[in-house]
């Protein structure tokens, strides 16, 4: 049996899960592929940056993830024991609640990845993505039509055959999308093997004041890192992870908790071993994040190690961006120039953080906030959050103003359509005309219109990720003109009229060139799958 969805996404982690919601959520029809039996069984990464919990804000799930999260501070804290009466508090990289709430209506928070995957599995679903675990891709291949991909039930054996019009790498560091498209990586350097160990204790008879995300301790029989994985409900899940340990050197049950022991101050601790694991902290960059209608995204395009805590959210960043630009262009709502806008947006900032994660001790201009909410893509520039300014490229501020009568930000009107933001009617009208959305924004004290700069009668064109796609400071004689260029422009459409575009809504797959499954002998062989 063939399927024929728009996109296929191979990986059904954090960034193939927030490919395939962008995408469904903006009409698309996706198929998630995953080799694995469920989604992760290991707690992995867990902090969430501010940015990351607006996107899952506009998805609805913001809730559902903070109740999962564990009751810490984003913040470590290093000392020789857990019971150390002298613990130093350091940071890393996140902002407290109220610093990021001067800029944001929502605030980091620290969800273990085997809380986060299955809320967001959950938001798939109900956005209509078809979701298949035990699933494998085994051939690929692609063209300017799309592509075709063998995967195999790796329960029953069962093949299947999928053409989609884009096919989606979300399968990480060893990715079998990027073999299978011959796209090389380059090392970038990393820390080191390491080994971590999953546990249940309580505590709290050694902490003292705030838990901390991470705890660094020195103990001579017990250095390492402690990580916070429990969650709101039940904070007593823990990892304890040394560094310079080798696959063939992993410790013992015994080993474990002597260490833990040592490294709690705790003689007498009893923890309950969940699991250990063995793993290497090194970063990599693919020489190439997309080939024609196949992409990348997370780990697959950019491996990244924990340092300033980056990998999982730069992964739903790339899965945001990139999920709605696949969803319009095979609507045929959007052209080559905004798939090509992925590569050109998101591969700079991926590079950027694989390259920070090897830098242990270091500080950088875009660790916290300025990286996560500051970056501009029209040229990767770093703005200070508090001075953004509905600059092309920009993340479109965040401002409290009142739509029918109800207190919203603005980043809660940007999902699901682009959006202009104006006071004047001229332009109101011409949004009408082109198929744009235009709200009327109740906004007494005048914050919006310093914020977008909208003082002289000007609009802010913003897409539905959130960033400002252009601006125009004045009234125009022609808006109707001036508006549907800057949408056709947008949205890769050239000089056609957006207007046409905008109300398009392509039922089934895009067009193909291709009739024929390449993997019949005579259309040559498939691209084998290592």
């Amino acid at each position: 049996m063939e399927h024929t969805p728009h996109v296929l996404v191979v990986g059904a982690g954090p960034a193939g899960l927030a490919t395939a919601i962008s995408a469904a959520r903006h009409g698309a029809q996706v198929l998630v592929v995953e080799r694995h039996r469920s989604t992760s069984i290991h707690p992995r990464a867990s902090g969430l940056s501010t940015r990351t919990m607006e996107i899952f804000r506009a998805w609805g799930v913001a809730d559902a993830v903070r109740a999962a999260s564990s009751t810490v501070i984003a913040r470590s804290a290093t000392g020789v024991t857990l019971a150390d009466g002298e613990l130093t508090e350091g940071t890393l990289g996140f902002p407290f609640p109220r610093e990021a709430l001067a800029v944001s209506p929502t605030y980091p928070a620290c969800c273990a990845q085997d809380h986060l995957e299955p809320i967001l599995l959950e938001a798939a679903r109900a956005a209509g993505v078809e979701v298949r675990f035990d699933t494998e891709l085994t051939d690929l291949a692609v063209d300017d039509g799309g592509a075709w991909a063998r995967v195999q039930d790796t329960v029953t054996g069962a093949p299947d055959t999928v053409r989609s019009r884009f096919v989606v790498g979300a399968d990480g560091p060893r990715s079998r999308v990027r073999t299978a498209l011959g796209i090389a990586t380059e090392p970038l350097g990393g820390l080191g093997p390491a080994a971590q160990v999953l546990f249940r204790a309580d505590l709290s008879g050694v902490l003292r004041g705030p838990r901390h995300a991470l705890y660094w301790l020195t103990h001579p029989e017990g250095t390492g890192l402690l990580i916070a994985f429990g969650t709101a409900a039940g904070t007593d899940r823990w990892g304890f992870a040394r560094l310079g340990v080798s696959p063939d050197a992993v410790p013992t049950d015994a080993e474990w908790v002597a260490m833990l022991r040592a490294a709690t101050g705790v003689p007498d601790l009893e923890p309950e071993l969940l699991g250990t694991a063995a793993f290497d902290l090194a970063a990599e960059l693919a020489s190439a994040s997309r080939a024609g209608a196949a992409f990348l995204v997370g780990d697959a395009a950019h491996r990244m190690t924990p340092i300033a805590a980056v990998g999982l959210n730069t992964a739903v960043h790339d899965g945001h961006d990139l999920g709605w630009k696949l969803a319009w262009a095979a609507r045929g709502r959007a052209g080559e120039g905004l798939l090509a806008s992925y590569v050109s947006e998101r591969r700079p900032v991926g590079e950027r953080n694989a390259r920070r994660s090897v830098r242990a001790g270091e500080t950088d201009p875009a660790d916290g906030m300025v990286g996560d909410l500051g970056t501009r893509y029209a040229d990767h520039a770093l703005v200070d959050p508090s001075r953004l300014s509905a600059a092309p490229g920009e993340r479109a501020p965040h401002v409290w103003v009142h739509v029918d009568g109800r207190r919203r930000s603005t980043l809660d009107l940007w999902d699901g359509r682009l959006t202009l933001v104006t006071a004047e009617e001229s332009w109101r009208r011409a949004a009408a005309a082109v198929g744009v959305d235009a709200p009327h924004l109740d906004d007494p004290d005048g914050r919006l219109a310093r914020r977008y700069r909208l003082e002289g009668g000007g609009a802010v064109l913003v897409r539905p990720d959130g960033h400002v796609a252009w601006r125009h400071d004045a009234v125009d004689p022609d808006p109707v003109t001036a508006l549907d260029a800057a949408v056709a422009g947008t949205l890769g459409l050239g000089s056609g009229p957006a207007a046409n575009a905008l109300s398009a809504c392509s039922p089934g797959l895009a067009a193909s060139t291709r009739t024929n499954s390449p993997f019949v002998p005579s259309e040559g062989e498939p691209v084998p799958v290592a």
